[in-house]
């Protein structure tokens, strides 16, 4: 069936059909000339932790890409514009953080992750990458950016008899703990490239005590790990690393619970 439209109607559908597209073209904005496409748009994204002191007080780290503008919106009542910013929430529970990442050209992108906030202990070595401007947190050693240690920056180097990395944190008793760092010796001759000690100093438990031997080569570091049970009365654990017959870098001392 066909059907046939008065020459009114037709008339009032094209008038109306100009309308619309008049009234969308004065609202797209059209790229000017020679304009250059944003090849690199704003991609938001952080990390967190809870400090050692507070487990309600929760440190940010933006890692945002191509952006300069940050607004975050913590889910309790709180919103910073800080690039790396630190919240405290009002107790345990789980909040959905959202953070608004900006470029210069008003291109935004935004990401949301749950940030549990859970009352324990989170232990950490102070100053683990050893860019620290007070290296008595360690006890004494060198820097040293040959080879290239894992974060790009310094690692410590323990070569003569007055060099050591020694420091307690505390820690939760009855936990299993991962402690790792990153190490290269400057020879693959020699005995080893440190004397490494891992205990619980108030109550005389040792967790690891051996040397530490040598790597493959003296260009890259390699990635070593212990993995120990804390006795149900221990608070502080010792990180304690004196040089072996080879010096050693180490860079990236860490601790984590294992679930």
């Amino acid at each position: 069936m066909k059907i046939k439209l008065s020459t009114t109607l037709t008339k009032n559908i094209f008038v109306a059909v100009t309308a619309l597209f008049s009234v969308t073209a004065c609202t797209e904005e059209l790229p000017g000339v020679g304009s250059i496409p944003d090849l690199t748009p704003p991609s938001a994204n952080f990390s967190y932790k809870s400090s050692t002191e507070n487990f309600k007080q929760i440190d940010f780290t933006n890692l945002s890409i191509s952006a300069s503008n940050f607004t975050w919106d913590f889910a309790d009542g709180n919103t910073s514009e800080e690039q790396e910013p630190s919240n405290v929430f009002p107790g345990e529970g789980s909040y959905d953080v959202m953070l608004k990442a900006t470029d210069g050209n008003g291109v935004q992108s935004d990401t949301v992750i749950t940030v549990s906030i859970v009352d324990e202990l989170v232990p950490e070595f102070a100053c683990k990458s050893f860019e620290c401007k007070d290296r008595s947190v360690w006890g004494s050693f060198s820097g040293s950016d040959s080879p290239t240690p894992p974060d790009g920056e310094t690692g410590a180097k323990l070569e003569s008899a007055t060099h050591v990395l020694d420091q307690t944190i505390k820690v939760t008793g009855g936990v299993t703990y991962n402690v790792s760092f990153h190490y290269v010796s400057a020879s693959s001759s020699g005995t080893a490239c440190g004397n490494f000690l891992l205990e619980d100093p108030d109550n005389g438990v040792t967790f690891v005590e051996e040397g530490i031997e040598l790597t493959p080569n003296a260009s890259d570091y390699v990635y070593k790990s212990f993995i120990i049970e804390t006795a149900v009365n221990t608070k502080n654990l010792r990180f304690y690393l004196l040089p072996g017959d080879v010096t050693g870098r180490y860079d990236l001392v860490e601790i984590k619970k294992v679930d």
